[in-house]
């Protein structure tokens, strides 16, 4: 029987254990030959198949005993970055990485800066065959990321350089007029999604100067953010009017939905419906 077999056997018959990540941390050190591993070449005496504790922690830059806690399912105030190598260390796959962050932080691991370039095919594929309504991709600070062509049409703001909802929704003077009941239906909804995005990632860099610069650069904006405390995390299902050219201004209600596209959840799938029918739809 090999190592990893042992591993995994002998853990499993530890009804008290389940499936924590203790069990599965255990599991995976076993399965990775400490032979093969290039920062443990020189180290004496060598290291045989076993994958140590003590070598996992030399990979990751801690201490045996910090490592150790990790692994007794003792803390959970480790970072980021310190999960980050011992994912590496382990050589877990991208389910395994996001098992470990979520069963000791409660998070997703950080994902690295993407591009529209980087949407997935399937994605992307859906987004552009979306013909019936306008359809868009933001990204958490509300840049779009991809919109297809009916959204382009509906709203075409989204095709200048660099879009973003909450620059063109509060601060553009054609969105006053395109968005009825402005204030009440637009703007009090979008700064109560600031307020939650702000408060959900003060370090995020991107947010703050969207705050910044909507509060710095409009009166109206200022007055309700310091009037109201009210929280919205998104606006699926919300319903608003609008009166834009491509309807020759004639008035049309929509409702919003918003879809997290698993491949790429730091990104909002929106889709646009009129609320009356599809014949609203019509241009």
């Amino acid at each position: 029987m090999s190592d990893w077999e042992a591993a995994v056997k002998g853990a499993a018959g530890r009804a008290d254990d389940g499936e924590s990540i203790s069990r599965l941390l255990r599991a995976w050190r076993a399965r990775v030959d400490a032979r093969t591993v290039p920062e443990l070449r020189y180290v004496h005496p060598r290291p045989g198949r076993r994958l140590s504790q003590q070598h996992v922690a030399r990979m990751t830059g801690v201490s045996e005993g910090w490592y150790r806690a990790l692994e007794a399912g003792r803390r959970h105030d480790f970072s980021e970055g310190f999960l980050l190598r011992v994912a590496a260390a382990l050589r877990l796959s991208e389910d395994e990485t996001l098992t470990l962050f979520l069963a000791v932080t409660g998070r997703r691991p950080p994902r690295p800066a993407e591009t529209c370039g980087d949407l997935p095919q399937g994605v992307r594929a859906l987004l552009e065959q979306q013909v019936t309504y306008p359809a868009y991709l933001s990204d958490g600070a509300w840049n779009i990321v991809a919109a297809n062509t009916l959204m382009g049409e509906w709203f075409p703001w989204v095709l200048r350089p660099r879009p973003n909802l909450m620059r063109w929704a509060l601060l553009h003077p054609e969105a006053r007029e395109q968005m009825l009941d402005w204030e009440d239906s637009c703007a009090r909804v979008y700064l109560a999604m600031l307020r939650v995005a702000a408060n959900s990632n003060p370090t995020d860099a991107a947010l703050r100067v969207l705050v910044s610069e909507i509060l710095e650069a409009d009166a109206d904006c200022r007055r309700i953010w310091a009037e109201e405390f009210d929280v919205v995390e998104h606006r699926d299902g919300h319903v608003f009017r609008l009166r834009l050219p491509y309807h020759d201004h004639a008035e049309v209600r929509v409702t919003s939905h918003v879809l997290l596209p698993i491949q790429r959840m730091d990104l909002r799938f929106v889709f646009i419906t009129p609320v009356d029918g599809p014949a609203d739809a019509a241009g």
